[in-house]
């Protein structure tokens, strides 16, 4: 299973079971210990995820508020090329490179505010698509469906986004902090409280993709081509 909280950053981690896996791009973390049984992570982060909502709001003022971002996204042109790396403050997993910088690449005459926007809400998708490509490469497991929680989740063009990138079915909670939650349930597991099933009782939205695969390959192949930009590379 992967899972990913989508907050001011990211953190997505995929179970890999009972034994960890040696990587250089996502670091191995210890998931937890239940029964008597322990099971690793892969774990990357992403240093602008909501963040960059804020970005838009705060500091170029494209926005008033971030709920108005899903509308503004369905009304952009979805046929241009546009892509935003917020690179603000180097980029994280998997990466790992402190020194680039963030770039908006693409720009045609009919680029507006819309289109703008649309990109950098899109921009949270493609990390996320990045840190779990990697864990695919590391772990052999290649995903059908990415668990999610927090703020940015209720915007269902982002998660329709998100599915389509991924390729894979995405399952957003009703409660919008779920994090919280997983460890309460984990805590209760241990104690003997629940079992696994537990984690079946909550209500979810699922998404699937709505790209076909030439689209797929063509935005990912823009948004690689973008961040080897921002790194320096041609």
């Amino acid at each position: 299973m992967v899972k990913a909280t989508y907050g001011t950053g990211s953190s997505v981690m995929m179970n890999v079971g009972e034994s960890p896996i040696a990587a250089e791009d996502v670091t191995t973390s210890l998931a937890w210990k239940i029964g008597g049984r322990v099971e690793y992570v892969l774990e990357g982060n992403i240093n602008y995820a909501g963040a960059v909502i804020s970005w838009l709001k705060d500091e170029v003022k494209l926005i008033d508020f971030p709920a108005e971002t899903e509308d503004i996204c369905e009304r952009a042109a979805h046929d241009d090329r546009l892509y935003f790396v917020p690179a603000f403050t180097g980029l994280g997993a998997p990466y790992w490179n402190s020194e680039a910088k963030a770039l908006l690449t693409g720009i045609t005459r009919t680029t507006g505010r819309n289109e703008i926007i649309r990109a950098g809400v899109e921009s949270i998708a493609y990390q996320i698509f990045d840190v779990i490509s990697a864990m695919s490469d590391r772990s052999g497991i290649k995903i059908k469906e990415l668990r999610v929680d927090g703020g940015p989740t209720r915007n269902s063009y982002l998660m329709r986004f998100q599915s389509g990138i991924l390729d894979a079915k995405v399952y957003v909670p009703d409660l919008e902090e779920f994090s919280g939650i997983g460890a309460a349930y984990a805590a209760g597991m241990g104690m003997g409280i629940y079992d696994s099933e537990i984690f079946n009782n909550e209500n979810t939205t699922i998404y699937e993709s709505e790209l076909d695969e030439t689209q797929r390959l063509a935005k990912i192949d823009g948004w690689s081509k973008a961040v080897k930009m921002c790194c320096g590379s041609n």
